[in-house]
């Protein structure tokens, strides 16, 4: 197997953040549409998945400064796709209470 050269390792960070930002536009939609909820979430899931893939991906010999930079700022836009889906995943569920308050307060 070749190395990954920096690079290589940009473009691949590039697709993953495309990838989470089409999965960022299905949730839009599915906020104005709540029968695409479902698909909004399983395609959100699956960018999700490819992003954290090619993330791992990503050896040691091409983690330079430009490429340390932009996987943290895809990693990042993963976590705020996770939140988002989770938020979805939990109106789906029916009613629920903010069961991250007690957490944020210190309490358990």
């Amino acid at each position: 197997m070749a190395e990954m050269s920096p690079g290589t390792a940009l473009r691949e960070l590039q697709h993953a953040q495309s990838a989470l930002r089409k999965a960022r536009e299905l949730l839009r939609v599915a906020r104005s549409d709540p029968d695409a909820s479902p698909r909004a979430f399983k395609l959100g899931w699956e960018g999700l998945r490819l992003a954290h893939k090619i993330l791992a991906s990503i050896p040691v010999e091409a983690a330079q400064e430009a490429v340390l930079t932009k996987h943290l700022a895809v990693s990042r836009y993963a976590t705020a796709l996770l939140v988002r889906l989770r938020r979805l995943q939990r109106k789906e569920s029916g009613p629920f209470e903010d069961d991250d308050a007690g957490f944020l307060e210190g309490e358990e």
